[in-house]
C-alpha cells in the first residue's frame, strides 16, 4: 500500500499541475549512454528504462542513445546541449577525467539527479595463467613490474586503474612502476588478455562475470568487503591481507540548464524507480548493490569523491 501511494504521488508530480506545464510523462525521454552498448552505463540505462515502462511512469517512448568516445566525455558533452527530457548515465569517471586533464567538463556543470547502484572492482587472468591468486600476481609484479602490464577500459584514471593502484600501493608497489594498457571497450580488453598483450585486467564485477561465463577466464579477487553470495569462490583483497574496499557506483545526471521544476520531476521519477520491486529485480539480475542517493546526497557524493580522487592521485 505504501509503495502504491509513493508511485501515485510520483506520477502526479511527473504529470504536473496545470495544462501549461510540460511533464515528463507527456514527453519522449532520452537516456544518453556515454559508452558502448552492453557496458555498465548501458546496463544502468536499460534497467531504469525497464522499470519506467513496467511501472508506466511515462506515456511516451524511452529512447537510449549511445555517444561513445573520450572515456564518456562525448556523451556528457552532448548532455550539455540537450533538452530537459534527456539525462545521461555517469560514474566517477566524470570526476577523474577532469582531475587528470583529459576533459574540461566539471561535475558542477551538470544537475545531479540520483546515484542508483554500485558494484565492485575485480582482477581477471586467463585460466591457464601461472598466477593462482592475486598474491602470486602481486609478488611477481613487485619484482618485475615491466613484465606484467594490466589492462583497463575505457579511460586512464577510471576506477579500474585507481582500485588496482590502491591495492598495489597497499602491498608496497609504487604506483609509478605500474604499467597500464588502455582499451576502448571490453571486447578489445578481452582480446588483449587472450593474446597475452596484458597479464591481467582490472574491471567491474559485472564485466568480469560476463567474461568468466564465456570460459577460459578466472576472477582472482574482488574489492568488496566480503565474498559475494553469487561469487563464493572469489576471495576479496582483504582476505589476501590487502586492506582495500572499493565500490564502483553509477548514477544519473541532467543538463546544468535544468530548471528546479524539471529537476524535481526527474528526482520524483527516479525515486519511484528505485522504490519499485522491479528495481529490486534489476539489482539482483545485474548483481548490483543497492546504493541509492537522491539528488542532494549525490551532489555530496560527487564533492566528497572529487576530494578523495584528488588525494589518491597525489600519492606516489
Amino acid at each position: 500500500m505504501k509503495r502504491s501511494i509513493l508511485l501515485l504521488l510520483a506520477v502526479l508530480l511527473i504529470i504536473g499541475c496545470t495544462p501549461s506545464n510540460t511533464s515528463l510523462s507527456q514527453q519522449e525521454l532520452t537516456f544518453i549512454v556515454p559508452g558502448s552498448p552492453d557496458g555498465g552505463w548501458d546496463a544502468l540505462a536499460q534497467s531504469i528504462k525497464t522499470v519506467v515502462e513496467k511501472e508506466k511512469l511515462t506515456e511516451q517512448e524511452v529512447r537510449i542513445v549511445y555517444e561513445e568516445g573520450d572515456g564518456g566525455d562525448n556523451g556528457w558533452a552532448e548532455l550539455k546541449k540537450a533538452d530537459p527530457y534527456t539525462i545521461a548515465m555517469t560514474s566517477s569517471l566524470l570526476l577523474t577525467n577532469n582531475l587528470l586533464g583529459h576533459s574540461t567538463l566539471n561535475y558542477q556543470e551538470f544537475t545531479p539527479l540520483a546515484t542508483m547502484a554500485s558494484e565492485w572492482q575485480t582482477v581477471i587472468v586467463m585460466d591457464d595463467s601461472p598466477f593462482q591468486s592475486v598474491n602470486d600476481f602481486m609478488q611477481q609484479l613487485k619484482k618485475q613490474p615491466d613484465l606484467y602490464p594490466v589492462g583497463i577500459e575505457p579511460q586512464f584514471g577510471n576506477d579500474d586503474q585507481i582500485a588496482f593502484t590502491e591495492a598495489a600501493r597497499a602491498t608496497g608497489i609504487p604506483a609509478a612502476s605500474l604499467r597500464f594498457f588502455r582499451y576502448s571497450n571490453g571486447d578489445e580488453l578481452l582480446t588483449a588478455l587472450k593474446e597475452g598483450e596484458i597479464a591481467a585486467a582490472s574491471l567491474s564485477s559485472s564485466q568480469s562475470e560476463a567474461f568468466a561465463a564465456e570460459g577460459n577466464i578466472r576472477i582472482i579477487t574482488i574489492s568488496s568487503p566480503e565474498r559475494l553470495i553469487h561469487l563464493p569462490d572469489v576471495p576479496t583483497w582483504k582476505e589476501h591481507g590487502i586492506d582495500v574496499v572499493f565500490p564502483h557506483w553509477r548514477g544519473v545526471i541532467g543538463s546544468g540548464e535544468m530548471s528546479a521544476r524539471e529537476k524535481k520531476q526527474w528526482v520524483s521519477l527516479l525515486t519511484a524507480v528505485q522504490s519499485s520491486p522491479y528495481w529490486a529485480e534489476e539489482l539482483e539480475k545485474n548483481h548490483w548493490t543497492s546504493f541509492y542517493r537522491n539528488s542532494e546526497d549525490t551532489e555530496k557524493l560527487l564533492e566528497a569523491d572529487q576530494k578523495k580522487y584528488r588525494y589518491i592521485m597525489n600519492q606516489k
